[in-house]
């Protein structure tokens, strides 16, 4: 079974959301159709992102209530974002909601996808918080292997996820997934967003490439990789078994 570990299924068009196989949804709104219409094979995640604090549909009360009564089955993706430079100001307003978000997590038990771009040192700072959630996924890794064994050697139960940097060829990325440790990485597309060269969108269908990819750089076959990468999805998320 394909497993896509994050997505954003309500930034797609209809015709557009053909899965290969489950997923989860990062939904944005109480609005997004997915939140009344359940998407078979689909669970859901709901955090405020550290670009878009602010963002319309977004706030603490929203995700307290999603997480209280089920509608999600992850918290985020949530983190901190400091690619296009970072002031006082901002980090400290990053790390309040960040941290909410943790206590959200850790309240009803739920993983945590994380987003971090330029901001490892903050996620590193709040070791004490991330150990005591039932499992952190770094969506869309950037950190070294060196960086995520860290995570793993400070008791984080951390998990790594890829998309397309590695069919793109980013050696950073491919470094990362081929030193950590294989019962903690997963695969994600992150649909529309991180497209491939020559192309605008990534779709949920591009899933199926990654995992080609992710399988030729670990020297394994595809079965074998997504009967590995399902077993750690089923082992994050238990629900997975009630939905497909």
């Amino acid at each position: 079974m394909l497993f896509d570990a994050h997505l954003h299924l309500g930034e797609l068009l209809p015709d557009e959301r053909l899965l290969p196989g489950a997923a989860v949804s990062s939904v944005h709104s109480p609005d997004d159709p997915l939140v009344k219409i359940k998407e078979p094979g689909v669970l859901l995640s709901y955090g405020i992102h550290p670009l878009w604090l602010d963002g319309e549909g977004r706030s603490l009360e929203i995700l307290e209530s999603f997480a209280a009564d089920g509608t999600i089955a992850a918290v985020g993706e949530c983190g901190f974002d400091f690619y296009a430079g970072r002031d006082e100001a901002q980090v400290k307003r990053q790390r309040e909601i960040f941290l909410v978000q943790c206590a959200v997590a850790e309240r009803h038990r739920l993983p945590l996808i994380v987003h971090g771009r330029r901001g490892m040192a903050e996620l590193f700072a709040e070791t004490r918080q991330l150990k005591r959630l039932p499992a952190v996924i770094f969506h869309c890794y950037s950190g070294t292997a060196e960086e995520g064994l860290a995570f793993l050697t400070r008791g984080i139960n951390a998990y790594f996820s890829f998309g397309t940097p590695l069919v793109k060829g980013y050696r950073g990325a491919i470094a990362a997934f081929r030193a950590l440790p294989q019962d903690r990485l997963l695969l994600e597309t992150d649909a529309p967003f991180q497209p491939v060269h020559g192309r605008k969108r990534t779709f949920p269908a591009d899933l199926v490439a990654i995992y080609e990819k992710g399988a030729e750089m670990l020297g394994v076959s595809r079965e074998k990789l997504e009967e590995r990468l399902w077993l750690t999805a089923r082992t994050i998320f238990p629900a997975l078994g009630k939905i497909i």
